[in-house]
């Protein structure tokens, strides 16, 4: 199936619109960066989104941002988004690089794309699944999403509803919730987050299932355009969007800082 064209926005407007999704507990301003801690949980409400012009010399700034997080007891971590596939085209990412900041493995790739388009294909195939959708996540679903193997902490529930606006879909088996997904809007875009199937009912659609249902309850809620992202490294899960209509935006990583002497 072919792929649609990369939507016309530009990475620091996308990246601005999608702040909102996943708010950090804390925030400031540093020209048009945003500075985010949330106790730890999440690389992205942990680190300082590097979109736009911070109003400092970048060496400056980056010593702002590691002063920031000292103050909370948190590695000094940046966001640092790119063109797809070229974080050498960052002149940001070249500077933190000599400065000894480190990269963070898992770099992820952000896809969008038309809310319609998506929920058309996936509900095509997502058999009919009946899925369930909440205003807040219940005990069932924060059972059954794993930040990457770790348990939750009592921040996430914090950051799971921290968005303008925020809807929580889950399929149900026998009592048990074998599958859930999560989608929030803000600034006339909705992100895709926390979709996760329990390892013994994987390969049967719900996953599919759950991205139909999320995008359509963004397009009821009149959003018309929708991302999500994706690790590098999962090309299954890149080989699925690409086929619902997804296109790669842009890519991005975390420099974290050098420990001080």
């Amino acid at each position: 199936m072919t792929q649609l064209p990369q939507m016309d926005i530009s990475i620091a407007e996308l990246e601005h619109a999608a702040a909102p999704g996943w708010r950090g507990a804390d925030e400031e301003r540093l020209g048009a960066w945003l500075l985010r801690a949330a106790d730890g949980f999440t690389g992205r409400a942990n680190s300082a989104l590097a979109a736009g012009d911070p109003g400092l010399p970048i060496p400056v700034a980056a010593e702002r941002v590691q002063a920031w997080y000292d103050d909370r007891d948190l590695p000094a971590m940046i966001a640092v988004p790119y063109p797809t596939g070229r974080p050498d085209a960052s002149e940001l990412d070249g500077l933190l690089a000599e400065r000894g900041w480190a990269v963070r493995s898992r770099p992820a790739t952000v896809m969008t794309a038309q809310s319609a388009v998506v929920a058309t294909r996936a509900a095509a195939a997502s058999g009919g699944v009946r899925v369930r959708f909440d205003d807040a996540p219940d005990e069932g679903w924060l059972a059954r999403y794993h930040f990457r193997g770790q348990a939750l902490p009592p921040m996430a529930i914090r950051l799971l509803t921290s968005a303008p606006w925020q809807a929580f879909a889950s399929i149900r088996a026998q009592g048990e919730v074998i599958a859930i997904g999560r989608v929030a809007a803000a600034a006339g875009w909705a992100g895709l987050t926390a979709i996760e199937v329990h390892p013994e009912h994987r390969r049967r659609g719900l996953g599919l299932a759950v991205t139909a249902a999320l995008v359509a309850s963004a397009a009821d809620h009149g959003v018309g355009n929708v991302y999500l992202q994706v690790e590098d490294g999962n090309r299954g899960a890149c080989a699925l969007y690409r086929g619902l209509g997804f296109a790669d935006h842009h890519g991005y990583h975390y420099r974290v800082a050098p420990a001080r002497v």
